[in-house]
C-alpha cells in the first residue's frame, strides 16, 4: 500500500531536518524537545482543537512522588483510563498527549489519568513498568468512576500499557475491563519484518528506535515479557484488547503479531491496521480523515466496552 498522498508535506517536512544529534546528552536533548514552542512543533498545525472537559489537574501519587494529570469529564465520570505517553522511553510529557486525553475523556466520559512516569537513561528498565503499575493501583483506588478501569498507551506507552496488563494478572489485579495499544512497541528484540521494510524514510526510523531501546533496556535481556509482551509464554487471563497500527511504520508488525497470539489465548481483540499511514499520523485529525476514523475507532471502542 502507497503512503497516504496527504501525509506528502508532513514527510517532506521531516526529511529536511537535520539527523538527531546522539553525541548530544539525553537530558540536553529532552531539554529541547520540551522547550519548543507549539508553533514550533511540526505537527501543531495539523491537530484539531482539543475538546472541553470540566477539570484538569496535576497531581502528585505517592509514595513515590510519580506525576500524573488528571482529566475528569464533563458528565459524572463513567469509569477510569490510565494513560501512558509515548517517547521512545526516554522523553515525552502529559503536555504531548494533552488533546488525546481531553478527547477520550469528553468522548466516552471516563476519567484519564495520565502518568508522568520516570524516564530513560537516567531510569531504566524496570522504573516505567513500576511507575505505571503503581499508578494504575492508586488511581484503581481513588474512585473516579463507578468500577470500569482500563489502561491505554501510544508507541512506548502502548508497550507500557500491555506491561502493566501483564503485570496485573499475575499480581492479582487491579482488574481491568480494557488494555488499549496505538502503535505499540511490542518486541524489544526488534525481530518484527517492519522493523525493515519501514526503516527509513516513514517519519520514525529503525535506527532511532534501536537507540531508544538501547536507552530503555542497557543490558536487561529483552526477551523479559515485561519488556516485550509477545514473548510473553502465557496471555490467558488478559483483559480484552484494542490494538491500532499505522501501515508504514516499523513498528506496525507488532501490533499484529500480538493481536495474533493474544486471539490464540482467548482474549477478545479489536485490531486494525490503517492504510498508508506512518508513526504518529493517527494524532493529525486536521489533515487526516483516516486518523479521525481513528479517534472514533478508539472511542467507539472503550463506549462499548463499557456498555458491556
Amino acid at each position: 500500500m502507497a503512503l497516504d498522498p496527504l501525509l506528502a508535506p508532513l514527510l517532506e517536512m521531516y526529511a529536511s531536518l537535520p539527523a538527531p544529534d546522539r553525541e548530544i546528552a539525553v537530558a540536553e536533548r529532552r531539554r529541547a524537545q520540551r522547550e519548543r514552542s507549539a508553533e514550533e512543533r511540526p505537527y501543531t498545525r495539523y491537530v484539531e482543537p482539543a475538546p472541553a472537559v470540566a477539570e484538569v489537574r496535576d497531581v502528585t501519587i505517592p509514595p513515590d512522588g510519580i506525576g500524573a494529570r488528571i482529566y475528569r469529564p464533563a458528565r459524572d465520570s463513567t469509569g477510569t483510563l490510565v494513560f501512558y505517553h509515548g517517547g521512545g522511553w526516554w522523553s515525552g510529557h502529559p503536555d504531548d498527549t494533552d488533546t488525546r486525553c481531553r478527547t477520550i475523556a469528553a468522548g466516552t466520559g471516563v476519567t484519564v489519568v495520565s502518568v508522568d512516569y520516570r524516564l530513560a537513561p537516567e531510569h531504566r528498565f524496570p522504573a516505567h513498568v513500576d511507575d505505571c503499575y503503581r499508578a494504575l493501583e492508586w488511581a484503581a483506588a481513588q474512585g473516579f468512576g463507578p468500577g470500569w478501569l482500563g489502561v491505554a498507551g501510544e508507541s512506548a506507552g502502548g508497550n507500557l500499557a500491555a506491561a502493566v496488563a501483564l503485570l496485573a494478572r499475575e499480581r492479582g489485579g487491579p482488574a481491568l475491563d480494557l488494555q488499549i495499544m496505538e502503535i505499540p512497541a511490542l518486541d524489544l528484540t526488534l525481530s518484527s519484518p517492519s522493523i525493515g521494510t519501514y526503516a527509513e524514510g516513514y517519519v520514525l526510523t529503525s535506527k532511532e528506535i534501536r537507540w531508544c531501546v538501547e536507552n530503555y533496556l542497557g543490558d536487561h535481556d529483552p526477551t523479559d515479557p515485561l519488556v516485550s509482551p509477545l514473548h510473553a509464554g502465557d496471555l490467558t487471563g488478559l483483559p480484552p484488547a484494542v490494538i491500532l497500527t499505522a501501515e508504514c511504520d516499523p513498528l506496525a508488525d507488532d501490533g499484529g503479531r500480538y493481536a495474533e497470539r493474544l486471539r490464540s489465548f482467548g482474549v477478545s481483540v479489536t485490531y486494525r491496521e490503517f492504510e498508508g499511514q506512518v508513526h504518529g499520523s493517527h494524532g493529525l485529525t486536521a489533515l487526516l480523515p483516516l486518523a479521525r476514523e481513528w479517534r472514533e475507532t478508539l472511542l467507539d471502542s472503550v463506549r462499548a466496552s463499557l456498555k458491556a
